[in-house]
């Protein structure tokens, strides 16, 4: 629990860092609006599948990052979204270790 609340920390960070540089670039308020998540399928009572949906959602969040650079014509930006991705690769290899002894971050 405490390694995901750490990872946590880590996303709101990088959300924060994200709706300002999007306030900061249009010059007004971001519009983002909340995610709605449907995580009934989700054992909370089983750590294997918290973990397994967890190392989906970095495992996404990886990809995503990977994806968008192209679309990142702001060199600063272009940075930290690799810093950024990078992080979001961490997260994957320290949840995939939680699965896996001994595999990635094991």
């Amino acid at each position: 629990q405490a390694i995901l609340r750490d990872l946590a920390k880590h996303e709101a960070i990088h959300r924060d860092f994200f709706r300002a540089a999007i306030t900061a670039a249009a010059g007004a308020p971001a519009l983002i609006p909340d995610l709605t998540v449907d995580f009934s399928s989700v054992n909370f009572g089983s750590k294997a599948s918290v973990l397994a949906t967890a190392l989906t959602f970095e495992d996404l969040g990886v990809s995503a990052y990977n994806g968008a650079g192209r679309y990142i014509s702001n060199d600063a930006y272009l940075t930290i979204a690799g810093k950024i991705v990078s992080v979001e690769a961490r997260h994957a290899s320290v949840i995939a270790g939680l699965i896996t002894a001994n595999s990635i971050a094991g």
